[in-house]
């Protein structure tokens, strides 16, 4: 048995039940909603609509006004060169933190006449993590990679550390 099998059945042994009618004291105390002909669902007390309208319509302007955190001002970009060896494949696309994992993004050149994909991709300095896919199905962990890290969903992400040699 593992520590962790191990960990979860003595927590399993100190789990209680709520008190009988908790649930329903629960659901009592919450607002109650009514129907409006004119103004669909509201809740019966919705003097808390208008301030919370406002609110959001603030956070909405701040957010426009506020320049973002990962902007190009802040932190340098660099251009990193990605290649893999895939002679056999039809396409090879790179996935990461630094596009959102978004398939279809980044799509590399290739194959040479020896196989080999390539991209160049402008990413902000910082630490990140990619993965390429193979022809849509087939999940490539850089074999170039000095450092990996098992994503959590069975595949192993390479891990770089990206900085401008000029601001360092």
């Amino acid at each position: 048995m593992h520590d962790h099998d191990h960990l979860e059945q003595r927590l399993s042994q100190h789990r209680t039940q709520a008190p009988e009618g908790f649930a329903d004291r629960v659901m009592e105390s919450l607002p109650t909603w009514r129907k409006s002909e004119r103004r669909g669902w509201w809740p019966a007390h919705g003097r808390w609509v208008a301030p919370a309208l406002a609110g959001a319509a603030a956070m909405f302007f701040i957010m426009l006004a506020v320049p973002p955190l990962h902007s190009s001002e802040q932190a340098g970009e660099v251009v990193f060169h990605f290649e893999l060896h895939a002679p056999g494949a039809d396409k090879v696309e790179l996935l990461g933190t630094f596009n959102n994992w978004k398939s279809g993004d980044i799509v590399l050149q290739g194959p040479d006449a020896s196989g080999h994909w390539t991209a160049s991709v402008e990413l902000p300095e910082g630490r990140h993590e990619y993965i390429f896919l193979v022809d849509g199905d087939r999940w490539v962990t850089d074999p170039k990679g000095a450092t990996h890290r098992p994503d959590g969903f069975g595949q192993v992400n390479t891990v770089i550390k990206v900085y401008d040699e000029d601001n360092a």
